[in-house]
């Protein structure tokens, strides 16, 4: 059987190096709290290490965060707010993993456009409250950096070499938003981050925490690949190889 796409970050070569990606702006939850009509029970589908479960349990009495990856929920498990009271971890894909709602909000991340949709969205109805929010978040890469015209020549040449598939940022589209087939959107909101500082060695590694460039598929190109890396973004760090850029994250928002 052909290996499902994301399966990687089950394994702890990915887990390990998923700290280097930059954080969600603050605004993201501040609109999530924001928008939900009451903030008693959230559910966060595909919660990886509790990205947004976490910070999450701060202002809803409770949070259900469900994912399938064990070794992310542990990392997860380890970091700030991991062991809230009122948050529980729960290992298990989407479509059948136990639901105790009923639920106020629903978010999810990228996780979204992987999962089975038919089944899901049928099922999730039937534990969501009147009103609610269904919340999708995405993205925390750099945002129009200025090493950006590299950058995309640089994906054009690896995305193929490593999947076979064309580099085509704006033309899958139609693929990443199969999911508001099932939903009615309300509203999408773009959020540019304060500026960030990263290392260009960090940088690096953040690139090999997404699912394209695990270390596992360069193989031996990984070295290749790092080199031809940091010959783009050294021109662009200061004195101390430290590198500024923003990123953005996106947020639709909608009901079932």
């Amino acid at each position: 059987m052909e290996q499902k796409t994301g399966t990687s970050f089950q394994s702890s070569e990915v887990v390990d190096l998923y700290l280097y990606r930059p954080p969600y702006p603050q605004q993201i939850y501040d609109l999530i709290v924001a928008l939900s009509p009451k903030t008693d029970h959230l559910l966060d589908l595909g919660c990886g290490h509790g990205k947004i479960a976490r910070p999450m349990s701060q202002h809803f009495q409770k949070v259900t965060a469900i994912d399938p990856s064990a070794e992310m929920m542990k990392l997860g498990q380890s970091l700030d707010h991991g062991h809230a009271a009122n948050l529980t971890w729960i290992e298990g894909v989407a479509e059948t993993a136990p639901l105790s709602g009923p639920y106020d909000t629903v978010v999810a991340a990228l996780s979204i456009h992987w999962m089975a949709h038919d089944i899901l969205f049928p099922r999730l109805a039937k534990h969501l409250k009147t009103p609610h929010l269904f919340a999708v978040v995405e993205g925390d890469g750099a945002y129009d950096p200025p090493w950006q015209g590299d950058w995309i020549r640089f994906h054009e040449k690896w995305v193929p070499a490593l999947t076979g598939a064309p580099f085509q940022p704006d033309k899958g589209r139609t693929f990443w938003n199969k999911y508001e087939t099932f939903v009615t959107v309300q509203d999408r909101y773009d959020v540019i981050s304060d500026p960030l500082h990263q290392s260009i060695e960090d940088f690096i590694l953040c690139q090999h925490s997404r699912d394209t460039f695990t270390i596992s598929k360069l193989g031996q190109s990984r070295e290749r690949f790092d080199d031809e890396l940091r010959a783009i973004l050294k021109p662009f760090a200061d004195a101390h190889g430290m590198l500024e850029f923003r990123s953005v994250t996106k947020l639709t928002t909608a009901t079932l």
